[in-house]
């Protein structure tokens, strides 16, 4: 995750989603929203720190790291709702 976070920032999110008693499929769900998420706002304060700092290609690097990202929670929402017939998170537009 580099310097947008590391692991441990979200280890305790992802440990309270593994000990739930949710079925595991729902796990899955929750561990990928949780971590791509994650990931995603940590893109989004290093761009505004590139921003300020001017620097354009960290802007776009992390702008490409930021959709890809996105683009792969909608193909995980796509797959889990043909699956199960349902969202695999509230609100899938939420990033």
């Amino acid at each position: 995750m580099g310097s947008q976070g590391n692991e441990a920032d979200y280890k305790p999110q992802m440990d309270a989603i593994l000990a739930s008693n949710r079925p595991d499929l729902a796990k899955l769900a929750l561990a990928f929203d949780g971590l791509t998420g994650f990931i995603i706002e940590g893109a989004g304060r290093q761009i505004d720190l590139a921003r300020a700092m001017g620097d354009d290609r960290e802007i776009v690097k992390q702008q490409i790291k930021m959709e890809t990202l996105k683009h792969a929670r909608a193909i995980f929402q796509t797959c889990y709702l043909g699956v199960t017939g349902k969202a695999a998170w509230d609100d899938p537009a939420k990033r």
